[in-house]
């Protein structure tokens, strides 16, 4: 390119491409329920969702982009800045949407985020327990299965197994 100024767009649009390639082949890898992965589906809405969070430009006309999605951009809708539940657990291994058991059925969290430690008292959490197969029990009805399903959940986990 004869400028530096004129090599930007398109090492940007390069740099971008560069960047979903990563997150797509990141967001493969993640762990969500028990042992599964992200379908094709869910994967592609996490990254229609995703964003520029930071470009750098170069000195040589290059550029560098880090792309940024965020848990939960998977569902269905999207999800709000609201929790739509908060959990305690004594203990459990970390997934992005654990798997679950709410009102007697199998389930999938939507999307899980986690803090280490109680749940502060104003935050109402509902009680969990891992089971045996490594679900969460839920306590509740059918309704807040629904809810859960399709929402961002905070669990709070006193103990983090690997």
């Amino acid at each position: 390119m004869p400028s530096v100024d004129l090599a930007r767009p398109g090492a940007t649009r390069r740099a971008t491409a560069a960047a979903h390639a990563k997150l797509r082949s990141a967001l493969g890898e993640l762990p969500v329920g028990a042992s599964g992965k992200l379908t094709g589906p869910e994967i592609e809405r996490a990254l229609g969702r995703a964003r520029a969070a930071d470009t750098q430009y170069q000195s040589n006309g290059g550029a560098v982009v880090r792309v940024e999605a965020h848990f939960g951009d998977w569902l269905d809708k999207a999800p709000s800045s609201e929790p739509v539940a908060v959990l305690t657990v004594p203990a459990m291994r970390l997934e992005a949407a654990p798997a679950a058991r709410i009102a007697g059925r199998d389930g999938r969290i939507g999307a899980a985020l986690y803090r280490v430690g109680a749940a502060p008292a104003e935050a109402r959490a509902l009680r969990a327990r891992v089971d045996p197969k490594g679900r969460l029990e839920v306590p509740g009805d059918a309704g807040l299965s629904e809810r859960l399903a399709q929402g961002r959940v905070v669990i709070y986990v006193q103990k983090v197994l690997r």
